[in-house]
């Protein structure tokens, strides 16, 4: 059985994979295989972790829980503002407004603009659960981030409305030259100027996926500055995010009152060899 390691993954998640892999091949093997039912289960559970992919598929669109990645087009733009919309209704629900305001962006014409003009942008990819009937209402749901300082403080209408994922576009990803607003770098980088994933479906590893895939982005790019800025008020909790996902803090800054945190990561150092 020929495996091949999926391009998206971490290190650390390499060694598990190839884990899997050697452990999968074991269990292929008649003269190492356990007992027929034990066999037969820990099968199932490893090909479903390691996603074992039929000839010619393409590995790097492929996330955990049938989640796939592909480029965005103007065509995307209703999911990205719909994305934007359920993560204000979240935030606004946990009475945390200084991110994005109270207002739905998709009522916002400086919004939407900014969100055709990334979907054009040829820096947008798009996360799609396969899975999804795209009938997930705002309950209990849905978060994104997004690195943004324009704000509004006008009430969305109909804030009891129910919203749902459009067509399973469950996340996206904006990456290109840096936001106006920050200082630009000393050196080549690609930044990451927008990221936003649906709360409900955390666990997927959504934002990790989109994240690994803008360093692909850069490593094909040949550059090794990975940078980003975020909101960097209430608790600090997406500074953390960021920094969990391998980001050093940098620079703050404040746009009309906006704070953020400029946060980069060196793709180089990441590529060093393990000691």
């Amino acid at each position: 059985m020929l495996l091949s390691v999926p391009t998206y993954l971490s290190k650390r998640d390499v060694t598990r994979w190839c884990l899997g892999a050697r452990a999968l091949r074991c269990l292929s093997s008649p003269s190492t295989s356990p007992s027929p039912r034990y066999s037969k289960g820990l099968k199932h559970r490893l090909i479903t972790s390691i996603h074992i992919m039929p000839p010619g598929s393409d590995l790097r669109k492929v996330a955990i829980g049938g989640v796939t990645l592909r480029p965005g087009t103007v065509e995307d733009v209703p999911a990205m503002l719909r994305l934007m919309d359920i993560a204000t209704g979240w935030l606004v629900k946990k009475g945390q407004t200084g991110q994005w305001g109270t207002e739905r962006p998709s009522d916002n014409p400086a919004r939407i603009k900014q969100a055709t003009e990334k979907a054009e942008s040829g820096g947008t990819w798009i996360a799609v659960d396969t899975n999804s009937s795209s009938s997930r209402t705002e309950d209990g749901l849905s978060g994104g981030e997004v690195a943004s300082p324009n704000q509004s403080t006008d009430k969305s209408r109909g804030e009891d409305e129910k919203l749902s994922v459009i067509n399973g576009v469950v996340g996206a990803l904006t990456v290109g030259q840096a936001n106006s607003y920050v200082q630009p770098a000393t050196e080549p980088e690609l930044y990451i100027q927008f990221l936003a994933s649906d709360r409900a479906s955390s666990g997927k590893g959504i934002g990790t996926l989109l994240l690994e895939k803008a360093r692909t982005l850069a490593r094909e790019a040949g550059v090794s500055l990975l940078r980003l800025d975020c909101y960097a008020g209430g608790s600090g909790g997406l500074v953390r995010y960021y920094e969990s996902q391998g980001f050093e803090r940098m620079e703050t800054f404040e746009v009309d009152g906006w704070p953020g945190q400029i946060l980069i990561q060196r793709l180089d150092k990441d590529d060093e060899p393990e000691s």
